[in-house]
């Protein structure tokens, strides 16, 4: 079976946790906190995105698959 789902939890847990280092930071220097919120939920999201795909993909290949 061909998956790519390897490559989706890399890219929302790098995304996740670049939007988390870089955005928030800019946005909290330039005083924007509805921005501030904004890229705080979006980190968050998709670092709990990634996290979730990789255990629903986990569980599927231990029960579902074989």
């Amino acid at each position: 079976m061909i998956t790519f789902n390897n490559y989706t939890v890399l890219l929302l847990l790098i995304s996740g946790l670049l939007v988390l280092v870089f955005d928030v930071r800019v946005y909290k220097k330039a005083n924007l906190q509805r921005e501030k919120k904004g890229a705080l939920f979006t980190g968050w999201f998709n670092i709990s995105l990634g996290i979730l795909s990789y255990l629903g993909y986990l569980v599927y290949e231990k029960w579902f698959w074989k």
